[in-house]
C-alpha cells in the first residue's frame, strides 16, 4: 500500500468530520442578538448551548469528540478494525444534526431582526444533511454488504461516494420509493424528504413573508 492509499484509508472519517466542519461553523455564525426577545429565542439558546457543548473543543464532551476522532484515524491507519467506533462517531454527529434541525426550525418561525442569519445558517445546514444522509444510505448498504446480503438501496451497479450523494440530494425531485428495499432504507428516505421538504418549506415562506414586509 502506497502513502497515498494508506492517508486514503479513513476516507469514512474524514466525510463525517466535512459535516462536522460545517456544523461547528453552523453554530460558530449563530448568533441569537438577531433573534428578539421571547420564547422561541429562549429555545434557541438552550440548543445553542448542547450544540456548543458537543462541538467546542474547550467544553469536556467536544475534547474528548476531537480525542475519539484522532485515535480512529490512527487505528484505521494501522489496520485495526475501527468498523463500531465510527458508528458510534456517526451516531453522535447525528444527534449534533438532529439539533441544527431543531434550531433551523426555530430560526424560520422566530422574530429575526436580520435575515442574513437564516440565509447564511441555511446555506451551511444544506450541506450538512446531503452528506449525513448520503452516509445513510451507503452504510445500510455496507452492512447488508458484510452479511452477503442484496443491497437495500438500489442506487447503480457500482455506486460510490458521489452516487449515494446525488442519491439524497435528489429526494427534492424524486422520492425514489421502488430503490429502497427495505423497511429500514424506505425509513430514511422518508425522512430525507421529510427534512428537506421542511427546511425548504419553511424558507420559502419566511421568504415570501420578508418580500411582503
Amino acid at each position: 500500500m502506497t502513502f497515498l492509499q494508506r492517508i486514503k484509508k479513513p476516507a469514512e472519517i474524514y466525510v463525517l468530520l466535512a459535516t462536522f466542519i460545517f456544523t461547528e461553523q453552523f453554530d460558530r455564525n449563530l448568533n441569537l442578538e438577531a433573534v428578539e426577545e421571547g420564547a422561541i429565542k429562549n429555545f434557541l439558546e438552550v440548543a445553542h448551548a448542547f450544540l456548543d457543548a458537543f462541538t467546542n473543543h474547550m467544553q469536556p464532551i467536544g475534547a474528548i469528540f476531537f480525542g475519539y476522532t484522532f485515535i480512529l484515524i490512527v487505528l484505521n491507519l494501522a489496520n485495526k478494525g475501527v468498523r463500531k467506533g465510527v458508528d458510534i462517531l456517526a451516531i453522535f454527529l447525528s444527534l449534533c444534526w438532529i439539533l441544527e434541525l431543531v434550531i433551523m426550525n426555530l430560526l424560520l418561525v422566530a422574530p429575526i431582526k436580520s435575515p442574513v442569519l437564516l440565509i447564511v445558517e441555511l446555506l451551511l445546514f444544506i450541506p450538512i444533511i446531503l452528506i449525513c444522509f448520503s452516509w445513510w444510505y451507503w452504510r445500510i448498504n455496507e452492512g447488508r454488504s458484510i452479511r452477503n446480503l442484496p443491497p437495500a438501496i438500489l442506487v447503480c451497479d457500482a455506486p460510490g461516494a458521489m452516487e449515494y450523494f446525488f442519491f439524497a440530494a435528489e429526494v427534492c425531485f424524486d422520492y425514489s420509493q421502488d430503490s429502497c428495499k427495505t423497511a429500514p432504507s424506505k425509513a430514511v428516505r422518508l425522512l430525507n424528504g421529510f427534512v428537506v421538504l421542511d427546511v425548504f418549506g419553511l424558507t420559502l415562506s419566511r421568504a415570501v413573508d420578508l418580500a411582503i414586509g
